[in-house]
């Protein structure tokens, strides 16, 4: 950045400051006496750049303004790299009104940045640098010049660590962040582990819910199994009663009739075998006549229809077997329906769930309802007395199947609970898995930052020490000029410590063991080097350097070959202000300003 004019009015003690067609290489002398104006333009050019000066803070800015009079402005043409010239003019009143705007010098009246924020963000991006770095390296003002501090901004911008240090800030920050994540999650962990222990979940509990309850429906379904056998069954029995009498009372009349058609038929044989082989048996004789006696047709000589008569109630007795049989055998099923009531009966009252001899029976009660099968098989009861017993068990088996229909309502409440307890707990524990994964995740990101911090540790330090190397090696060009080769290195530590090496004691020396004009001296090359780095790091071309009053506790001697040797320091640093009472006679510079303490104004 090259000064191609400046221009000022009402500005401190110029009612008219005028510079224009500014050298843009060589040494622009300011000298005049004191109060005369001559650090007035340093400030004119800091605050057209930058809204403010090293000697005012912001709530001071008003003493800018002349005295006497309601405003001031400011007005700086610049070159950037040779390209067209810049300008840049502000304007401030005594109500602290302020206003900037930058445009190129050719199109004053189309500027392409207004405001304060806004002309100090796009002056940034075309200098490369902002106010911080200016006063610690391009400006110095009319103070003891001080070895730079490790922690300024400037420095570390100018040593490429600002943007490493914001990076590595951003980064502890976020570990802040990201801890105080992970604390919170562990609060909430700690508050699911909570609820899950209020829970008291019992993995064994719904299992066990569920077993009972697949039991008592099972035993539910048995009782009315049980007790729709017992209606069959009682049913059957009742219908089988008249059937099984008449079955009974056939086989006895069948039984009778076969005992007759027995003997009939022995007896009939009996008598053919008397009168057809024994003829003059006297038995035969009692037989004939008595034969006779019924029979009136009789012949004695035709004994063969006995032998028809012994066949034919041998048949009759046959079929009367018969007959016998398949009654008993009727008999013998219509017994197996009592069987039948008898087993279900008994099944009945061997029932589930604390027996039915103990719901609603009395001791005497129950011992009848017991004896019931066996009476049943014996035929000892009355189907008067059968049925409303039978009715009772029935009724018994309905109540403890109601009784067990209640339990299972009951244990169905109690298993819906459980069940919406598990998935309550499965949900805690679905949430507590995703809490876990997410502190894992901070964890992972902390892990992560924090090799980060370490690579970005490294890299600055790396960087500082470069930067003071580039610096020790910078300043060993001046330094044994402005020293008259009495110092002739600089030995910068990482805090940016300065020792300097003594030619005549063969050693580095702390700053404190040498006089005041020599450690100015040292502090200015060392400025100078700033300068140059901070130029290196923006690239930013030919760039102006203004030092107000750098010679104190300089000699004549020293002075004259540091303004002949400034020049030729470095190429980029081409446009050099110096500011002093006066300087050495018969120096040559390429443009010189003299201030008047009497005179408001300063054109040129």
């Amino acid at each position: 950045m090259i000064l191609t004019d400046i221009i000022a009015e009402n500005f401190l003690k110029y009612a008219r400051l005028e510079l224009r067609n500014l050298p843009a290489q060589g040494v622009i002398a300011v000298s005049g006496a004191n109060e005369s104006g001559k650090s007035s333009i340093g400030e004119v050019i800091c605050f057209a750049l930058f809204g403010r000066t090293f000697s005012l803070g912001q709530e001071d800015l008003r003493k800018l303004i002349r005295w006497g009079e309601p405003a001031c402005s400011v007005t700086v043409r610049f070159r950037v790299e040779d390209q067209a010239p810049y300008q840049i003019t502000r304007m401030l009143d005594r109500n602290g009104n302020h206003g900037v705007r930058l445009s190129r010098a050719d199109a004053e009246e189309s500027p392409f940045a207004r405001g304060q924020v806004e002309v100090e963000a796009v002056l940034y991006d075309l200098l490369g640098y902002g106010y911080d770095e200016f006063i610690e390296s391009y400006y110095l003002a009319q103070r003891e010049i001080i070895a730079p501090q490790p922690h300024s901004q400037a420095v570390k911008s100018m040593a490429g660590l600002a943007t490493l240090e914001y990076v590595a800030y951003e980064h502890e920050q976020e570990i802040e962040q990201e801890r105080e994540a992970i604390a919170g999650l562990q609060d909430r962990i700690e508050q699911q582990d909570g609820e899950l222990r209020e829970l008291n979940l019992d993995p064994a509990a719904l299992g066990e819910l569920e077993s009972e309850q697949q039991a008592l429906q099972a035993n539910q379904a048995l009782l009315q199994e049980k007790g729709a056998n017992l209606e069959r069954a009682f049913g059957d029995y009742r219908e089988m009663l008249p059937k099984r009498f008449a079955a009974r009372r056939a086989r006895r009349r069948a039984s009778i009739l076969r005992l007759f058609s027995l003997i009939a038929t022995l007896l009939s044989g009996v008598a053919w075998g008397m009168l057809a082989r024994l003829p003059d048996h006297p038995y035969s004789g009692r037989i004939d006549s008595a034969l006779k006696s019924y029979l009136t047709q009789w012949e004695a000589q035709y004994p063969t229809g006995l032998l028809y008569a012994a066949a034919l109630f041998a048949l009759l007795f046959a079929l009367l077997w018969v007959r016998v049989v398949t009654r008993q055998m009727r008999v013998n099923r219509l017994n197996g329906e009592a069987n039948g009531l008898a087993v279900a009966l008994e099944s009945a009252l061997l029932s589930p769930a604390n027996g039915l001899n103990g719901v609603h029976a009395e001791e005497g009660e129950a011992d009848e309802r017991a004896a019931l099968p066996a009476r049943i098989l014996a035929e000892t009861v009355s189907i008067s007395e059968l049925e409303p017993a039978v009715e009772r068990i029935v009724d018994t088996l309905q109540e403890k199947r109601e009784t067990l229909r209640q339990r299972g309502v009951r244990l169905g409440t109690a298993l819906h609970k459980e069940q919406a307890r598990l998935k309550q707990g499965a949900q805690l524990d679905a949430v507590r898995e995703a809490l876990q994964q997410q502190r894992a995740e901070h964890e992972r990101r902390i892990e992560l930052r924090e090799h980060a911090l370490e690579l970005l540790s490294g890299a600055m330090n790396t960087l500082s020490q470069r930067f003071n190397r580039d610096l020790g090696e910078s300043v060993s060009g001046t330094l044994p000029i402005f020293t008259d080769n009495n110092y002739q290195h600089l030995q910068i530590e990482d805090d940016l410590t300065v020792r300097v090496f003594s030619s005549q004691k063969r050693d580095f020396m702390d700053l404190e063991e040498i006089s005041s004009g020599t450690q100015r001296q040292i502090m200015l090359a060392l400025r100078l080097a700033l300068a140059q780095a901070l130029n290196r790091r923006t690239e930013g071309g030919r760039q102006f350097v203004f030092l107000d009053e750098p010679f104190a506790f300089f000699d004549q001697e020293r002075t004259r070959s540091t303004l002949r040797a400034l020049p030729g320091l470095n190429g980029r640093i081409s446009q050099t202000w110096i500011v002093a009472q006066d300087f050495p006679a018969g120096e040559a510079f390429d443009l010189s300003l003299t201030c008047d303490r009497e005179r408001p104004e300063l054109v040129v």
